[in-house]
């Protein structure tokens, strides 16, 4: 290699080296913005949502209705199936708990902000970026499905709750065909 080729990887060095003689400027404790803001109940509204996560997967109706309002509503992926109210929520993962096994859930990472009273979103909103799996019953295959959901808390409470996952990925993962459209034959979902 020749010397004039190694001179900009040189002086990039010398760069760097010198870019970190001085020292960085505190971050600023909480970083605050007039709409955004990070929640001063950070701790308390991820620990609220992972319980009622915790409670899901082992359907645990006390765990559920601890974290979440008399009416906190569940949107998920815009399925019936998948959406409802608390007493609904409770019942399908009772069921979910007799179809599947082994359910685990992983939280990759979570986060919570403060959107400003007075704004259309206004409240403590808790993100979650994760891993569900578990074993499905009825083909002894198991699953593993990205999730992000994205919950919003008053008086640490759940009040609503919005979940996104590749269904898809669930049944090609089972090796059974997915439902059809809605008002297809045989399928009313």
């Amino acid at each position: 290699m020749k010397t004039t080729a190694l001179l900009p990887i040189a002086a990039m060095a010398i760069l760097f080296i010198a870019a970190c003689q001085e020292p960085c400027p505190e971050p600023e404790e909480h970083w605050e913005h007039p709409v955004l803001s990070i929640s001063p109940d950070i701790d308390t509204n991820i620990a609220i949502v992972q319980s009622y996560m915790d409670g899901l997967i082992t359907a645990n109706e006390e765990a559920i209705r601890n974290a979440t309002s008399a009416d906190y509503y569940s949107i998920a992926q815009r399925i019936p199936a998948d959406t409802g109210t608390v007493d609904e929520i409770v019942a399908n993962w009772q069921k979910n708990d007799t179809t599947r096994s082994d359910q685990k859930i992983e939280t990759i990472a979570a986060s919570c902000v403060h959107v400003a009273e007075g704004e259309k979103y206004a409240g403590d909103w808790v993100h979650f970026w994760g891993r569900y799996s578990a074993t499905d019953n009825a083909t002894g295959k198991s699953y593993e499905v990205p999730y992000f959901s994205n919950t919003r808390l008053e008086n640490y409470k759940m009040v609503e709750g919005y979940i996104y996952f590749d269904r898809l990925s669930v049944f090609h993962q089972l090796g059974i065909d997915p439902p059809g459209p809605k008002g297809a034959e045989g399928n009313e979902e």
